[in-house]
């Protein structure tokens, strides 16, 4: 998380502020709960949405693509939505977008299931943005515990997402009520979230980095970990079940090895920032990260069947990289302007890059048809984000 200050009004600034309570807390954890949920759904039901539609496999990823595509290039304006009507509003229209999208994406035809992806994948952006903002300014006494509090909801929402569309598509739902139903627990975060706008934020600036961080090789070493993280893991994402599904895994198991996945990143994501910041040289952390990843992808290869094992092991991995990612942007940087610079510049990037991985992992398996190649690329992407690790790991600062 990066370092911000914040513009202050009289009636919430400084001294003036009212403490946030225990309802606050609740409405963050709640809105955090949603910030993965809804793309997660989707990943155990691609197998049922391609044949009901007639998609290609590349068709299909840009589906799981888009809000990671909507991450890297909307923030700086979620930013600034935030700015203008208050962090508080900016948060409520952030999780009805996301009902508004999961509504509009059931109805019939491809082109509204894309319309309403990318106004789910918009709502979720805001969230990503301006939640970490929130937590500084209404938590500061204990930004650290309820950071972490917030990051294992994020992934815990994710986690019951992809452990229940299956089984509730399969009982009668169908594939779309049952992301109508995933999506609409973003209405109970809304309803608990309104008494929040009486307390009026004023959102931090965010912009891209300047000419001093765009010329250190910190930057790009960062950029190129965090991207490849991000690609491996939205490429897991959103083609594990039907990777499992294809190797003779039934639909609810492969929806569970989904959520032991999202769900086992909890743990990792919350204490990979600690084991960073006990250390001046994160070398060895992200090497054992990315070893990590390594075998869990190879193993998906040559033996799927241990399935439970791998997913198992890409989850401990996905969640330790996200964590050491996002820890790395505030050691790195040498102060809180080079924080929110290098921060602006590396989730930009790196969710750019991410949201390549569904799409280069459903083409790829559309010209070979089979998993040979995508696992096989996924690991390329595995080894460079080892060699950024070894420069972005290095003890310097931007």
């Amino acid at each position: 998380m990066t370092h911000e200050r914040t513009a202050q009004s009289p009636k919430t600034g400084g001294r003036g502020r009212r403490a946030a309570g225990p309802l606050a807390l609740l409405g963050v954890v709640l809105l955090a709960l949603n910030l993965r949920a809804a793309i997660a759904g989707l990943a155990p039901l691609l197998p049922d949405v391609r044949a009901d539609l007639g998609l290609s496999s590349g068709t299909a990823g840009l589906l799981t693509t888009l809000p990671v595509l909507c991450f890297g290039l909307l923030s700086p304006f979620a930013a600034l939505l935030g700015r203008r009507i208050g962090i508080e509003a900016a948060l409520l229209l952030a999780m009805l977008g996301i009902v508004a999208g999961s509504l509009v994406r059931t109805a019939p035809g491809l082109w509204w299931l894309v319309a309403g992806t990318v106004v789910v994948g918009a709502g979720i952006t805001v969230g990503n943005v301006l939640v970490p903002s929130i937590v500084k300014q209404d938590f500061s006494d204990r930004q650290g515990p309820v950071t972490a509090l917030t990051t294992a909801a994020l992934t815990g929402g994710a986690a019951l997402a992809a452990a229940v569309t299956a089984p509730l598509a399969h009982i009668g739902l169908g594939w779309r009520g049952a992301l109508l139903l995933v999506g609409g627990l973003a209405a109970v975060a809304a309803i608990a979230w309104l008494p929040q706008l009486r307390r009026r934020h004023v959102a931090p600036v965010v912009r891209l980095g300047g000419a001093a961080v765009l010329r250190s090789p910190v930057t790009w070493q960062l950029a190129g970990f965090m991207g490849m993280q991000s690609l491996t893991y939205y490429a897991i994402l959103a083609w594990l079940p039907t990777l499992l599904r294809d190797a003779g895994v039934s639909a609810a198991g492969a929806g569970w090895a989904l959520a032991l996945f999202n769900l086992l990143g909890i743990a990792t994501a919350v204490a990979a920032p600690a084991l960073a910041a006990r250390r001046r040289d994160q070398r060895g952390l992200g090497l054992l990260v990315c070893a990590t990843w390594g075998v869990g992808l190879l193993g998906l290869l040559v033996a799927p069947a241990l399935y439970l094992l791998w997913a198992t092991l890409t989850g401990l991995a996905q969640g330790a990289g996200i964590g050491l990612a996002l820890a790395l942007l505030v050691i790195r940087a040498r102060t809180p302007e080079s924080a929110r610079d290098l921060s602006g510049t590396v989730q930009s990037v790196g969710y750019l890059l991410g949201s390549t991985g569904p799409v280069l992992v459903g083409l790829l398996h559309d010209v070979s048809d089979d998993w040979t190649a995508p696992l096989v690329a996924l690991c390329v992407a595995v080894t460079v984000m080892a060699a950024a690790a070894l420069g972005a790991g290095r003890d310097r600062q931007v």
